[in-house]
């Protein structure tokens, strides 16, 4: 309902030379031969829109709308014969379309995406000198705190620990004081998720832990402590659990090429069985000497 009173309000007040609207069809505009129908915009407006959104959205999506057919009219009135001539490219997109949804579908009925651990460390261990990380992977507990906080000096003092009764009540503090705790000792995480905690940008990062296992920082209003327990450098190879995602990502494509491959080889072979496809060329080769 929404939607037909923000159509029904700019039929009201739309001025568009260029747009004809009636407001007693289902016809909410046209561009020459070209309609524009209350069903083509029924799911436009999402629910809870205001009216005023609302008006705004319904303009906006019939101006991008009239736009298009109007460049539309400009390019049939000024191409050349051929430049307007795309019979020949909407063929190679339509065949390349129905060919990748085809794949697609193939390849979902078919596709084991279940990684095993024992393949995983296999692809790992065959690949270690070749797997490395762009910035550094590390451990760290980071805490932002207000510098005005009366536990400031508390966390400061204990936030590099790694005796497990310190963490527990650097945990505590941190919980009730501290306007945002992260701990990430049991989770390797790359550098650049740490330096969005931080008022420091990545490469300031990376300098700072070159010579150090912890950073501290300060802006207006907040101090800021971030402990590394332990770090992979850029260029280093990365811990096996890290890097599982990625290895899973890079054994389940190859799975697809797989089954592309193999279904275009059983496609050809089927082809040349069956004599789906004849060759007219000359095969001059056999009276070479």
């Amino acid at each position: 309902m929404r939607l037909f009173a923000a159509i029904a309000l700019l039929l009201t007040v739309s001025s568009c030379n260029l747009l004809e609207f009636r407001s007693g069809d289902e016809v909410v505009a046209h561009v020459g031969e070209h309609y524009l129908y209350k069903e083509d915009i029924k799911n436009l407006i999402p629910h809870g829109t205001s009216y005023s959104d609302s008006i705004m959205m319904v303009r906006q999506y019939i101006n991008s709308w009239a736009l298009k057919y109007l460049l539309l009219s400009k390019a049939e009135a000024e191409l050349s014969k051929t430049d307007k001539d795309v019979e020949g490219e909407l063929r190679d997109y339509r065949t390349s379309l129905l060919v990748y949804r085809y794949e697609k579908q193939y390849i979902e009925k078919r596709l084991d995406t279940l990684v095993s651990d024992q393949e995983a460390r296999a692809y790992y261990q065959e690949n270690s000198e070749t797997i490395t990380v762009n910035n550094s992977v590390v451990k760290a507990r980071v805490i932002k705190v207000s510098s005005s906080s009366p536990n400031l000096s508390r966390l400061k003092s204990m936030y590099r620990s790694d005796a497990l009764e310190d963490i527990d009540e650097l945990e505590r503090i941190s919980y009730n004081s501290a306007e945002r705790y992260n701990n990430f000792d049991n989770k390797w995480v790359d550098l650049s998720f740490v330096a969005r905690e931080l008022p420091l940008d990545l490469y300031r990062c990376e300098e700072m832990l070159k010579s150090a296992s912890h950073i501290e920082a300060q802006d207006s209003l907040y101090s800021y402590f971030a402990y590394f327990p332990q770090r992979i450098a850029p260029n280093g190879n990365p811990p096996f659990e890290y890097y599982l995602p990625r290895i899973k990502e890079i054994i389940i494509s190859r799975r697809k090429q797989a089954l592309i491959a193999g279904l275009e080889k059983d496609l050809i072979k089927e082809a040349l069985e069956n004599n789906k496809i004849k060759l007219n060329i000359n095969d001059n080769t056999r009276n070479e000497e």
